[in-house]
């Protein structure tokens, strides 16, 4: 499995924040209360973060995202952190990624990654 560039900065905590996916389905009923069950036992969690990266920075994570990643398809190791300190995480993108340009040739990317294991 891939590993996130040790040269590319971690996310940056500006619009960093996440969610489990929903692990049980809720059923409503004709009368009386709903209805919940578990639905799987393993829950990955969704994460959307962003990055800032100088102009070479940006020409990595291209390659990355296009030549070892496969355009965002397979899962890749990195470290982040969900609450319990900075751990490694296995990865994967779950839209394309989106950037902007900054003054000073300065790129915001962002994107939304799944987190296995979190």
């Amino acid at each position: 499995m891939a590993t996130w560039p040790e040269t590319l900065p971690p996310p940056t905590l500006s619009g960093y924040g996440g969610s489990p996916v929903q692990a049980f389905a809720r059923t409503d009923m004709e009368s009386g209360p709903a209805r919940q069950r578990q639905r799987f036992t393993y829950t990955p969690e969704e994460l959307t973060v962003s990055w800032k990266f100088t102009a070479a920075e940006m020409a990595i994570f291209r390659a990355f995202w296009q030549d070892t990643i496969h355009r965002g398809t397979d899962w890749f190791v990195m470290t982040l952190d969900t609450g319990d300190g900075m751990i490694a995480y296995d990865t994967r993108f779950t839209k394309p990624y989106k950037y902007e340009a900054r003054p000073g040739m300065n790129w915001i990317v962002s994107g939304e990654i799944e987190v296995r294991g979190a």
